[in-house]
């Protein structure tokens, strides 16, 4: 049996967790701060300004639920999906800004105070969650296992 290490149950166990507690962690202060997160929106000049507040409101729920279902195991393959489509959406936005020459704070983990202007570092470390994301997504699973409680029939005498 020619089984890839990529579908081992514990490196799906930790690539889960990681994922999932960086996009609730990514998450916090946006959902803490939807206006702080609305001005940041703003800078990348991609979603027109019509349609900021709802993204700055949305957005950060989505990352902490998928954040949460990925940790619990629930629709994995479903939230890493997701979550590498957010990434796509980051990275491509990140590289449209560098290249028309804005340079701003990315607003990916405001939490602990971090921030950090998009650049190089931000590229790659978009890069590297979406690899991290292929495995769940390929050997994930969106079943849901329900453990059933075995009961002992007991037969009258």
């Amino acid at each position: 049996m020619n089984k890839s290490i990529f579908s081992n149950e514990k490196l799906l166990l930790v690539l889960r967790l990681i994922m999932g507690v960086v996009f609730i962690l990514a998450s916090i202060d946006k959902i803490l701060s939807p206006s702080m997160f609305a001005l940041i929106l703003k800078e990348y000049k991609i979603i027109p300004d019509i349609f900021i507040p709802l993204v700055a409101i949305t957005l950060p729920w989505v990352e902490f639920f998928i954040g949460v279902l990925m940790i619990a195991n629930l629709f994995t393959q479903s939230c890493a999906l997701v979550m590498i489509g957010l990434n796509l959406g980051y990275l491509t936005g990140i590289i449209l800004n560098l290249i028309w020459g804005l340079v701003h704070e990315c607003g990916c983990f405001t939490i602990f105070g971090f921030n950090e202007p998009i650049g190089g570092f931000s590229i790659v470390r978009d890069i590297v969650f979406i690899l991290l994301c292929l495995p769940p997504l390929i050997y994930g699973t969106n079943e849901i296992k329900l453990e059933k409680e075995k009961t002992k029939q007991i037969l009258p005498s």
